[in-house]
C-alpha cells in the first residue's frame, strides 16, 4: 500500500518483478526443471516498491497460510487450473502431495499465473470486525498476476509479488496533546458498501486493528471503489464514526470522540492505496482536528467532535461542564439528537460550569463546526456560570 503494508509485513522494494526465464524456445535442451513442483517465494508490494524478502524481515505470510494459484500453460487452449498451496519457511509449496503443479517433461512453461492470499477457501465476505489480528490479516486481500514473461520449468522458487486488492485508512493520534493518549478502539462507518454477501449495498461500520488493547496507528481495510464523503455543497456534516482515546494501561480517562467530516468531502478509495486520517487532540481530553495525508483528491476540513457528558449533581440538579469536550459535546446536543442522546431531553436541563474553561484560537477558527457557540447562546440562560468560559483573548464565549 501507499505508505507501508502492515506492521509485521516486509518494507519492500521496486515495482512488479519478472518471474522466471523469458525463455520458450522449443528447439533449446530440455529445461533442468522439468517434472519438478512449482514452488513460489512470495512478497508484498508496497506501491512502487518490491523487496524479496530477506533474512531477518517479518514476512507478512505465516506458516501454514493458505492461497490459491492458479496456473495458464503453453498447451494450446489451455485453461486456467487451481491449485492449493500452503506456505512453509519463506516459500509456498502444494498443500497436500499432488495438489501442486508440476512442470511435465515436453517443454511446456507457464504462460500466466494467478495467486490469492486468502485462499478462494477463505475468502468469503469482506471482513468488518477486524480486531483481531488473524481476522485483520485475512481482510487484507491480496493478487498476484503474472503475464509479462513466460515461466519455464526450474527447481528454485519462483519470486511471486503480491499486490492490495483493497484500501487501507490508518488513523494515528498526533500533537503535543496525543503525549500519552492511545487508540482503544474504533469504529469507521462508509456508506453504499458491497461486502461479496449477497446482500448489495449498504451502510457498513468496520471495526479497526487496535493491536489487542491500544495503539497509536490503528489499521481498517475497506473495499476499494468505495466513496468516502457525498460531495454536497451545503456546509453541514456527516458523521463517520467513533474512535475511543485513553492513556495506556488504566480506563479511567477513556473518551471517545465522534468523527465528522464535511459533506463536501468526495474521495473515491483506490486499491493498493493507504489513506492516511490524523487525529490531533486539543485542549483538555478532547478529540480535535483531523486532517489527511496520501489521498489522491483534495480533502477538504475534517474535523473531530468528542463525546464526553456531563455530571448530574444530585443535590443542585445542574449539570456540571469541567472540560471543554463536555462544553462541546453538549453545544451539540443541544443543536441535535447524538449518539442515541435526545435535544428534546437536553434541551430541557440546566448547567453549571464549575471552573474556568479556556477555548483555544483554534477551536474558535473552526467556529461553529466544531464548539457550536451559537446553540450554546441560544440556551445561554439555562446556564449558571457562564463568564468562567472565555476564549484565550479573555473575551466571554456566552454573550
Amino acid at each position: 500500500m501507499k505508505i507501508k503494508s502492515l506492521i509485521y509485513s516486509l518494507l519492500i522494494f521496486g515495482g512488479v518483478v519478472s518471474l522466471g526465464s523469458c525463455q520458450n524456445d522449443v528447439n533449446d535442451p530440455l529445461p533442468v526443471g522439468e517434472g519438478q513442483q512449482l514452488t513460489l517465494l512470495p512478497s508484498v508490494a508496497d506501491r512502487n516498491k518490491v523487496e524479496v524478502r530477506a533474512a531477518g524481515n517479518i514476512p507478512f505470510f505465516e506458516n501454514g497460510n493458505d492461497i490459491t494459484v492458479q496456473v495458464k500453460t503453453s498447451r494450446t487452449g489451455s485453461d486456467f487450473v487451481s491449485y492449493p498451496y500452503t506456505y512453509n519457511n519463506g516459500t509456498f509449496a502444494e498443500k497436500a502431495q499432488g495438489q501442486g503443479f508440476f512442470f511435465p517433461a515436453d517443454q511446456t512453461f507457464i504462460s500466466e499465473l494467478k495467486a490469492f492470499w486468502p485462499s478462494f477457501e477463505n475468502r468469503g465476505a469482506v471482513i468488518t470486525d477486524q480486531r483481531d489480528l488473524d481476522q485483520f490479516k485475512l481482510a487484507n486481500r491480496l493478487t498476484a498476476h503474472v503475464t509479462e514473461a513466460n515461466i519455464m520449468p526450474t527447481a528454485d522458487p519462483v519470486p511471486l509479488v503480491f499486490q492490495h486488492e483493497q484500501s487501507k485508512i490508518t488513523f494515528r493520534l498526533a500533537g503535543q496533546n496525543a503525549s500519552g493518549l492511545i487508540i482503544k478502539s474504533l469504529l469507521f462507518e462508509l456508506e453504499n458498501v458491497d461486502l461479496d454477501d449477497g446482500q448489495g449495498e449498504r451502510q457498513v461500520g468496520f471495526w479497526a486493528y487496535c493491536e489487542g488493547t491500544g495503539t497509536l496507528n490503528a489499521e481498517v481495510i475497506v473495499p476499494a471503489g468505495v466513496v468516502f464523503g457525498p460531495g454536497i455543497n451545503d456546509g453541514k456534516r456527516m458523521e463517520i464514526g467513533l474512535v475511543k482515546v485513553g492513556a495506556e494501561g488504566t480506563t479511567d480517562n477513556d473518551y471517545e470522540g465522534i468523527m465528522y467530516i464535511p459533506n463536501s468531502t468526495h474521495i473515491e478509495l483506490q486499491k493498493n492505496h493507504d489513506y492516511l486520517v490524523t487525529l490531533t487532540p486539543e485542549g483538555y481530553d478532547l478529540m480535535a482536528t483531523i486532517s489527511i495525508a496520501g489521498f489522491p483528491q483534495p480533502d477538504g476540513d475534517h474535523v473531530g467532535v468528542p463525546f464526553q457528558l456531563p455530571v448530574l449533581n444530585e443535590i443542585t440538579g445542574n449539570y456540571e461542564i469541567s472540560t471543554i469536550a463536555q462544553l462541546v459535546t453538549v453545544s451539540w446536543l443541544l443543536a441535535g439528537d447524538l449518539n442515541g442522546e435526545s435535544q428534546s431531553d437536553w434541551s430541557a436541563r440546566t448547567f453549571d460550569i464549575v471552573n474556568d474553561i479556556k477555548v483555544s484560537d483554534r477551536i474558535k477558527a473552526k467556529g461553529d463546526r466544531y464548539l457550536n457557540v451559537s446553540t450554546l447562546n441560544n440556551y445561554k440562560d439555562q446556564f449558571s456560570n457562564a463568564d468562567k468560559v472565555t476564549y484565550s483573548d479573555g473575551t466571554n464565549v456566552f454573550n
